[in-house]
């Protein structure tokens, strides 16, 4: 379906219906060197991912859990850790035993 446009062209510049763009909000006007572009003004907060997060959750692609954080690890408890898992044989070595086994 084809719709005509009418522009109007005055001192102040140029004028397009505003029913057509009543979903935009304030748009951003840009000259290019063969064109001019008119879009939706973007937030300055407004980055990449933030908009990528935001179009994945309205598609039902992601969840934002809605849980607390996890506290911080204290440096002491890091290194109490890091003792206890580091006993045995790398997991590395029981993956490839386990994957003989199978075979």
């Amino acid at each position: 379906m084809a719709t005509t446009l009418s522009l109007i062209v005055t001192e102040d510049g140029l004028h397009l219906p505003r029913q057509l763009f009543e979903r935009l909000g304030e748009v951003e006007v840009i000259e290019r060197d063969e064109y001019i572009l008119i879009k939706p003004k973007s937030d300055a907060g407004d980055d990449v991912r933030t908009r990528a997060i935001a179009a994945l959750r309205e598609a039902g692609l992601i969840v934002m859990p809605d849980w607390p954080p996890q506290p911080a690890v204290s440096p002491a408890e890091r290194t109490e850790l890091t003792r206890k898992l580091s006993v045995g044989r790398p997991l590395s070595e029981i993956i490839v035993e386990e994957r003989a086994d199978r075979a």
